[in-house]
């Protein structure tokens, strides 16, 4: 299962497709953000305004090249309405043809937002998301089918004390369908396979609070996760604290994580997968079984794509692919702190990282007695650029398992690095909408 969706915007072409009925809608928090060059913000207003209509929305369509390891290259357009300010209605498509799988793949967005004038509920904003790709299930190129319907619902305090504290409930379902490999036996000296269509679901509940301070910036959040076969819960906190008073960009980022399991099942589905579980590892593609996130190779566990891991669960920069149940995997419950420390000099992308867990597993493998648990760590040095949307991470030190696990099947030190690769924040179209100079 491996796929990644790389969208290089090139070319602005604006097309003429009227949405009616659309009014300016002005999100909180976006009236808020510091304008750094004033001359520069009048032009970009000046020239922009075209595109905010009252009564008219103009999407733009833009040529989309994309990238995976199984459907390769992939050429197509996008459609989205970049607006400055945001409309009620929000949305982003792209439409793409891999040339190696020799497939239609692609993205949609849709979201609508309404801001009650006298509601404690700050905003409302129903959503729905789709995408396709391919994946590999040894010896075939399958597809997958992705559908996410979601309501999430904004509550912020009116009072000016208050202000900079946010709350939001979410609620999202996650509906995958992939094509999955089925083995029987054609005869005595034949086994044969045959892709059937399989379906799995999970419901996502998250509560998020936030103190929006430029000074001391504080996120958590509480997130209960349903399916069929478990029921799991984690929480998540971040904090900001910066070196000095005139540069806000440099200090310690602290990040707190605690998940586990309410209950599980004793279908042998469940038991036979450990992706559904926590990891101390920054998840990679193949345990990524709700498509959250975007890789080059899914299932890879060797090479260069095999490396890349995403902001999740324990987010250690280390990891053992190569086991059947990877160093810190648990469907117990694990604890884990990230500590990154930023070079104290503003813009420069060095920074260092620290991190340390503990997990308890005892169901994973049936045939150990006594339950797997122990404490692990990590650390080294790391290159982060795009506002965390991409990094890489050279891992200097970790403990023994991990020690044991480099020395047997990844002895060079660049066999050790991995990088993560945030989509989601390298979308073109959102930062120019957010833009202000």
């Amino acid at each position: 299962m491996k796929y990644i969706l790389i969208v290089i915007n090139t070319l602005l072409i604006s097309v003429s497709f009227p949405l009616l009925g659309n009014d300016t809608l002005i999100l909180n928090g976006n009236t808020n953000s510091p304008i750094r060059f004033h001359r520069l913000y009048s032009a970009q207003q000046k020239y922009l305004s075209w595109i905010d209509k009252k009564h008219r929305d103009f999407p733009f369509g833009l040529p989309a090249i994309a990238y995976n390891k199984y459907d390769g290259i992939q050429i197509g357009a996008a459609l989205i309405n970049l607006k400055q300010p945001v409309k009620h209605l929000d949305f982003t498509s792209t439409l793409l043809y891999g040339i190696a799988s020799k497939k239609i793949n692609g993205t949609a967005n849709l979201q609508y937002s309404i801001q009650p004038k006298k509601s404690v509920v700050s905003l409302i904003q129903p959503g729905l998301q789709f995408q396709s790709f391919s994946y590999y299930d040894n010896p075939k190129v399958l597809k997958y089918y992705k559908i996410s319907p979601s309501l999430t619902l904004n509550f912020r305090h009116r009072s000016e004390k208050l202000e900079k504290y946010e709350h939001t409930i979410s609620f999202r379902n996650h509906t995958v369908f992939q094509k999955d490999l089925t083995y029987f036996l054609a005869d005595i000296n034949t086994i044969a396979f045959k892709d059937t269509l399989t379906r799995f679901y999970a419901n996502v509940i998250q509560y998020t609070f936030k103190r929006n301070d430029v000074n001391f910036p504080f996120s958590a959040s509480l997130n209960i996760e349903q399916s069929r076969y478990f029921i799991k819960a984690s929480f998540e906190a971040n904090s900001f604290i910066r070196y000095q008073l005139k540069d806000y960009k440099t200090g310690v980022h602290l990040r707190l994580f605690a998940g586990g399991f309410m209950w599980r099942s004793n279908d042998y589905r469940f038991r036979r997968s450990s992706d559904v579980g926590f990891n101390l590892n920054g998840k990679r593609g193949e345990q990524d079984y709700l498509y959250n996130d975007f890789y080059i190779g899914r299932n890879e566990q060797e090479n260069f794509a095999g490396r890349q891991i995403t902001k999740s669960d324990g987010f250690f920069k280390v990891s053992t692919p190569l086991n059947s149940v990877e160093t810190g995997q648990t469907v117990d419950w694990l604890l884990a702190m990230n500590i990154r420390l930023d070079f104290p000099v503003k813009y420069v992308p060095l920074k260092l990282f620290f991190d340390l867990g503990y997990s308890y597993d005892n169901h994973l493998n049936p045939n150990n007695i006594l339950p797997v648990k122990g404490f692990q760590y990590d650390g080294g040095f790391m290159f982060s650029f795009f506002d965390e949307g991409f990094e890489i991470y050279f891992p200097l030190f970790y403990s023994k398992e991990y020690k044991q696990y480099y020395k047997s099947n990844a002895p060079k030190f660049g066999q050790r690095v991995s990088f993560l690769l945030d989509i989601h924040k390298l979308e073109l179209h959102r930062i120019i909408r957010n833009m202000k100079f």
